[in-house]
């Protein structure tokens, strides 16, 4: 009978190998399934954007350029504007990082790592490419699926809601805006989903007394050093963690007053300590440009009702970015009724129908011992983050959820949150098998789950399937993902071809665009925004219709405000303006100075694309 036990025994580990087996190249499987997806969503209509400045910025510092290399106070072409846009014969990760931290306010890593990446994939013509520079952000963005699925399976141990999370990445519409654009923000959310899977870790082993693996705690302190020199704004991940682990050492010392100094807990202490150094290395350049013009427009002051109910709002439309996207971007006859009917059907409808579901799901899952500890990690961090944003927008006055793409440092938790939500449905009708802490459970479609089997209609009694529930929200997610590709919703904040459109349009002379900038001892980078209009001018008369749209080429001039050197950039302009041959049209960005005594005549002044202009003739 023994001997009988001990086959029988032998027989089920090994029936259980064979089905964790199974399970592990089922997982891998739809892992690359859905990382393939997310790149192709990615990579499609990838340059047919025109960048704006902050993507500007990001090519020519990746370059290894400086923004100083634009000729200042006089007539310049196009090609001369756009000199930090080319490359730099012998220029080095080394340029990209002294130039970024003499004239910006990011951290260097990105920029370094990206510099080989655009001299390998430069244009024939010398000129970076908008592709290339998007493209190695959309990769890390598809990246983003392998990632999440592994920080889902360290809070869970359940592969089929990783396998969910995945899926909610690859079509996330927020995922993709983050990643179509030619900036740091997706490295920089791959470095989170790190950091969050060594917190996660840390709850588990603390909520168990056991002590964080050196492994583990040396990682952790590398991926926060890491993160923070990717994007400074990392830290409030990192901020918003320690809070959530003090959270659970006061709701643990309220059970047992000294298991703050037993060895559990010394070992985080080192992690925290690690993270501090590594970190506050950024500190002096952080106070450098705080302050500076380049972070100004994030001020904000309590002088209207939009001070307080701003960060409210657009928090929320933030989280909601991460699974749907509604079109806001449209043109013709039909555009006022198209964008009123997805606002409504998505925000008004749809949104609530699937938060009332997700929010009984996660009440389900709470009650799941395997599942409560990844809950109650990842929702504590996701609520601590957003407090610490709106402490920022209304102790600090910044707004920093203004455009949505600093919500980096919290978007995966929105993802985990919204996969344990919708496992219940997937899994809630006929036997499955899940993998839970390595062992398998067989028929977990317990009669408690069966109450997740179907799913209410709003509005009307019809009811669907829960997996057809869970579908639709992957269906939702890819469609908004499609609305961001197609330039329908999310646009870029400065659409330089409406602009360009514009000065075309309404130049009856030769046209010349300038602006000034202001050199001091703060970081600043100049000319983005001008060099962005320059980017699509050029795009246009590279065009095979360049002759009827662009009789001649336009010119540009940035005049100079420098204090040291005793220059000011309206008297600059005059005398720039006076060398030109007339009659030409002139268009001022972000600025309008009194040009008669340089026999300028002001016509109109408004804003296009979200450019500030000023058009004047000169004759």
């Amino acid at each position: 009978m023994v001997q009988m036990a001990n086959r029988q025994a032998a027989g089920e580990r090994d029936d259980g190998r064979d089905r964790q087996s199974v399970w592990t190249k089922k997982a891998a499987f739809w892992v690359v399934v859905w990382c393939a997806i997310a790149l192709a969503i990615r990579l499609t209509h990838l340059a047919s954007k025109p960048p704006w400045g902050d993507e500007i910025a990001t090519i020519l510092f990746s370059m290894g350029n400086s923004s100083r290399l634009i000729p200042l106070n006089e007539m310049i072409s196009v090609d001369q504007i756009l000199r930090p846009l080319q490359v730099t014969p012998g220029s080095t990760p080394w340029d990209a990082v002294r130039y970024l931290l003499t004239e910006d306010n990011h951290s260097p890593a990105y920029f370094a790592l990206a510099h080989p990446w655009m001299q390998l994939f430069a244009r024939p013509d010398g000129y970076a490419s908008l592709w290339a520079a998007r493209a190695l952000s959309a990769i890390f963005g598809a990246l983003g699926v392998p990632a999440i699925y592994l920080l889902a399976w360290v809070s869970f141990r359940d592969r089929a809601i990783a396998i969910l999370c995945a899926a909610l990445m690859a079509v996330s519409p927020f995922g993709v805006f983050l990643a179509q654009e030619a900036r740091h923000y997706t490295l920089a959310s791959l470095l989170v989903m790190a950091s969050l899977s060594c917190f996660v870790l840390s709850v588990r082993a603390l909520s168990e007394g056991k002590t964080l693996s050196w492994p583990t705690t040396l990682g952790w302190i590398l991926t926060n050093a890491l993160s923070v020199s990717v994007h400074y704004f990392s830290g409030i991940t990192i901020v918003a963690e320690a809070l959530t682990l003090l959270v659970l050492l006061v709701k643990q010392c309220r059970a047992d007053g000294a298991v703050w100094r037993r060895k559990p807990w010394m070992r985080i202490y080192i992690a925290a300590v690690g993270t501090f150094v590594g970190s506050a290395v950024w500190l002096p350049i952080l106070l450098n440009f705080y302050g500076s013009p380049q972070s100004s427009f994030l001020r904000s002051g309590p002088s209207s009702w939009k001070y307080w109910v701003d960060p409210i709002a657009q928090s929320v439309a933030g989280w909601l970015y991460a699974v749907l996207s509604p079109i806001t971007n449209f043109y013709g006859p039909l555009a006022i009724a198209i964008v009123a009917l997805t606002c409504i059907f998505l925000l008004l409808l749809y949104a609530p129908w699937l938060i009332a579901n997700l929010n009984r799901a996660w009440g389900f899952q709470l009650h799941q011992p395997q599942l409560r500890v990844g809950l109650q990690a990842i929702g504590g961090f996701f609520i601590i983050a957003n407090l610490l944003f709106l402490l920022i927008c209304y102790g600090l006055g910044f707004d920093i959820t203004r455009g949505h793409r600093y919500s980096f440092v919290f978007f995966p938790s929105i993802l985990i949150l919204v996969g344990a939500g919708l496992s219940p449905f997937w899994q809630s009708k006929g036997s499955s098998e899940r993998l839970v802490e390595g062992r398998y459970f067989e028929g977990m479609a317990s009669p408690t789950l069966q109450k997740f089997s179907q799913v209410k209609l709003p509005f009307v009694k019809r009811f669907i399937s829960g997996k057809t529930f869970v579908i639709a929200v992957i269906f939702m997610g890819f469609l908004g993902s499609q609305t961001i590709t197609n330039n329908l919703s999310h646009l870029k904040f400065y659409k330089a071809d409406r602009f360009i459109n514009l000065v075309q349009a309404e130049s009856k002379f030769p046209a010349v665009i300038g602006t000034n900038t202001t050199i001091a001892d703060q970081p600043v980078v100049v000319g983005i925004e001008i060099m962005s209009t320059a980017w699509e001018a050029r795009t246009q008369l590279n065009a095979p219709d360049a002759a009827q749209r662009w009789p001649t080429a336009p010119r540009f001039i940035i005049a100079e405000n420098n204090a040291a050197k005793g220059l000011e950039a309206d008297t600059q302009l005059a005398k720039s303006l006076k060398t030109v041959a007339r009659p030409f049209d002139l268009w001022m960005l972000n600025t309008s100075p009194d040009l008669a005594s340089a026999g300028c005549s002001s016509l109109e002044s408004g804003n296009k694309g979200s450019y500030s202009y000023a058009h004047y003739v000169c004759d």
